[in-house]
């Protein structure tokens, strides 16, 4: 099978475009071809290039985080499965660390000839206005609508830091200017149907979010389920006394979070709400709109370390 690799130059604040020289190097060493590799220009491309080049038989490595294997994820055509490395140089690399690809005896040309894998579950969100379809997106690592997504949207304007204190920051800038929106939120399979201010609604197919964030402790890539941490109508003052618990997963004991696992479920809402797949953050407008998110079981073909 074929190996191909995309490198996002942009991930972790530069540290992709550091990483094309030493990939080269290792490449050449394994006598694979440098024109293996596709550099990303911008936001989207590495859907793109997956879409437009025959990916079709070959083994697809991500240089990047979770937002570039996101975009490889969502290039993948149905019906083919390719394989998925992930060489992790983001800010966060919550899905990397969640197979162990960010150990210290992580070797790169170890991992490019590794022939071990494992399957993994994915997510899907749709968001349908007027039962039109106005968003299709999978996701590998994490899901948020609220303050979660607020918090990532946040991320960019901090340029000095990367992983856990970059998430930490940018909760601290967050928590004094976000407003809770009220929703509604339903699933059968977990008896769920009530309307309120919802501050924290965070999916999550790995356990951590944010670099390191254990929001959702008791996930896993291979479950078939989906982790919801969700905490209601709380002060910003309680919040700043559980988040905290967060770093350590021991959150989910307080009796003012809730945690589930499901498989489907609905977020309707009228208000405006910031929505992030794998920390792409995208703002839905006010109106009426319903969040619908899904677990996709034993969907994706992943690389790990022999």
């Amino acid at each position: 099978m074929l190996k191909k690799f995309i490198v996002n130059p942009s991930a972790g604040k530069g540290r992709g475009k550091r990483y094309i020289v030493p990939l080269q190097k290792a490449l050449h060493s394994l006598a694979i071809p440098n024109s293996n590799i596709f550099i990303t220009q911008y936001p989207g491309h590495a859907t793109e290039i997956v879409n437009s080049k025959n990916f079709a038989e070959s083994s697809i490595f991500c240089i990047g985080g979770d937002g570039t294997l996101n975009e490889i994820i969502n290039g993948v055509k149905q019906g083919f499965n390719s394989p998925i490395g992930i060489i992790p140089v983001g800010s966060g690399n919550d899905f990397a660390r969640a197979i162990g690809n960010l150990s210290n005896d992580f070797n790169l040309e170890k991992y490019i000839l590794s022939t071990r894998s494992i399957k993994c579950d994915i997510g899907q969100v749709v968001v349908r206005r007027n039962n039109e379809i106005k968003l299709n997106k999978k996701f590998i690592s994490s899901l948020g609508i609220g303050f979660d997504a607020f918090v990532a949207s946040k991320i960019c304007s901090i340029q000095v830091l990367s992983g856990l204190p970059l998430y930490i920051s940018s909760v601290i800038l967050s928590l004094f200017s976000y407003k809770a929106p009220k929703c509604s939120v339903i699933s059968e399979e977990l008896a769920l149907n009530f309307t309120d201010k919802v501050f924290l609604f965070a999916i999550g197919n790995t356990e951590t979010a944010g670099g390191g964030f254990k929001l959702n402790p008791d996930a896993k890539i291979d479950d078939g389920y989906l982790n919801l941490c969700m905490a209601r109508n709380i002060s910003k003052t309680t919040l700043l006394q559980v988040l905290p618990k967060a770093i350590t997963g021991t959150h989910i004991f307080d009796s003012r979070v809730e945690s589930y696992k499901f498989k489907l479920l609905k977020y309707l809402t009228t208000e405006k709400v910031f929505l992030h797949v794998d920390g792409e953050v995208i703002e839905l407008e006010e109106g009426e709109k319903e969040i619908g998110v899904s677990i996709l079981p034993n969907s994706q073909t992943i690389h790990i370390n022999n």
